[in-house]
């Protein structure tokens, strides 16, 4: 734990740096500077890439976590190995490019607004694929090598520090939308070749002129792992874009919806950070624990793991509900239409954040069947669910679906790895963390207001800091954090 404990510290700083970088993109910046139904269709565009991008790219970037430990001492059936999923991810690419080309009348109808923005420059989506498949196809390559921390660099910050500059110079070189849009998919092509390069000087991508065949035995283990944990990946990454393609389709003004809800959206995001920052170092020691059958190991990183990212995400989503008001006070006032959407997601995710690293553990375990019908069942509720509230509730509808979908598949998970392994994620620690945070919540909301914002959320997020922090930490239920701060604080005081 304390190996994953340091990779994940590092990672979230990095993270917390390009969420700054995001906060002034998706909340200052880009609903500024640009009409909503501009950011809705640049935010619809990416969605498309990324849902598309995760069926191209064939559900290899798991595959590459969970197999690459049994090559990796062997340089020429690695070699083989790596060599096999480009040429599949290529081909699966192909194959969606075709598909989207073929179908972009039909989409530029369903997504038609008065100006038809995606009829177009719809066609931009195929570029934003191309980067996509191949991040995801290296992401996991360095992910399965342990060098987590060069993917999170470039999609989290280096991403949204090229994109925070496009939007600062379009501010003072008032570009037209077609440069600017061309500007903002070249953002995405230039993360996926600084990955590559990085990999390349690090000696992890090297050129074989003989590489040595997978065992048949073990292509066919793969192929079937890689299409189950490709519906696994489409539902984990769908949900959230396809929410944001529906809006698009089924409402008339949809592109402004679209903007509203990327914004909240994003922002309740913000409590993810922690699960993606652990996740990812995450994978391969559990791979590595599968295949040595230490079932205690997992299990101890199952329950840390959910107490951890409930301490951390109780604190976030603290922060960021009890100052709605507040962080929409910087925005257009149109985009305060999205203010109980955020409060529903932040609730969302923090359920998500109940589920520990449980989805990594059946993902990469011989259940992994499970973990896909699970992720089918999620997005197919999410779909199911979507279509009703937003014909009931409108764009409020899409964040309820996400709610109330959310509770059923992680409850089912939960329930399905206690039953099948004998693992459970929850001991007293994490109920003194809901009761803490929901009594917290509610006397924090009580709170006068100052009258000037930047005040309230200083005032109200220090107050939570300190009651927040200073309980769990009496109450000793967060040992993993107690133990960096003692860390650190040691040569200081020697």
């Amino acid at each position: 734990m304390g190996v994953l404990a340091r990779q994940t510290s590092w990672i979230t700083l990095l993270t917390a740096a390009g969420l700054v970088l995001g906060f002034l993109n998706m909340s200052l910046l880009f609903p500024r500077y640009l009409p909503a139904a501009d950011f809705g269709l640049l935010r619809l565009v990416v969605s498309i890439a990324i849902v598309a991008g995760q069926v191209a790219h064939l559900g290899l970037e798991a595959t590459l976590i969970r197999y690459l430990p049994y090559v990796r001492g062997r340089a020429t059936r690695r070699g083989g190995l790596l060599q096999g999923v480009l040429l599949a991810g290529t081909l699966g690419t192909t194959l969606a490019i075709i598909v989207l080309w073929a179908m972009h009348a039909e989409l530029a109808r369903w997504f038609s607004d008065r100006s038809d923005r995606y009829g177009t420059y719809g066609l931009v989506v195929l570029p934003l694929l191309i980067a996509e498949v191949y991040f995801l196809l290296l992401r996991g390559y360095s992910r399965a090598v342990h060098r987590s921390i060069a993917p999170v660099f470039v999609r989290e910050f280096l991403l949204r520090a090229l994109q925070t500059g496009l939007i600062v110079a379009h501010v003072f070189l008032d570009m037209a939308f077609p440069v600017f849009l061309g500007l903002f998919t070249a953002t995405f092509v230039l993360t996926t070749v600084a990955l590559f390069v990085h990999l390349w000087r690090n000696g992890e991508l090297t050129v074989l002129r003989k590489v040595e065949p997978l065992p048949a035995r073990m292509r066919s283990s793969m192929k079937r792992f890689a299409l189950i944990t490709l519906g696994v990946g489409v539902s984990g990454v769908a949900a959230g874009n396809i929410d944001q393609v529906m809006l698009a389709a089924m409402l008339h003004d949809g592109l402004e919806k679209v903007a509203y809800y990327a914004v909240a959206m994003f922002m309740a995001s913000v409590i993810m950070v922690p699960s993606r920052a652990m996740v990812q170092p995450a994978l391969p020691l559990i791979a590595e624990a599968w295949r040595r059958r230490d079932h205690a190991h997992i299990a101890a990183l199952y329950r840390r793991s959910t107490t951890l990212l409930l301490a951390i995400g109780g604190f976030v989503a603290l922060c960021i509900c009890t100052n709605v008001s507040a962080i929409y006070s910087f925005m257009r006032p149109e985009y305060a239409a999205g203010a109980r959407v955020l409060v529903i997601l932040c609730v969302a995710n923090l359920v998500n954040l109940a589920g520990g690293l449980g989805g990594s553990i059946i993902g990469t375990s011989r259940s992994y069947l499970f973990d896909a019908s699970s992720g089918l069942l999620y997005l197919g509720l999410n779909v199911v669910l979507d279509y009703l509230f937003i014909l009931w509730w409108g764009m409020e509808g899409v964040a309820w679906s996400t709610l109330a979908s959310m509770v059923i598949v992680i409850a089912w998970r939960v329930a399905f790895l206690h039953r099948r392994f004998g693992f459970w994620p929850y001991d007293a620690k994490a109920l003194v963390i809901c009761a803490v945070a929901g009594a917290l919540a509610a006397l924090v909301i009580l709170l006068p207001s100052t009258g000037q914002f930047l005040a309230d959320i200083a005032l109200r997020c220090t107050l939570i800091a300190l009651v927040y922090g200073g309980l769990l930490w009496k109450a000793g239920v967060v040992p993993d954090i107690e133990a960096m701060v003692r860390k650190r604080l040691r040569p200081r005081s020697a």
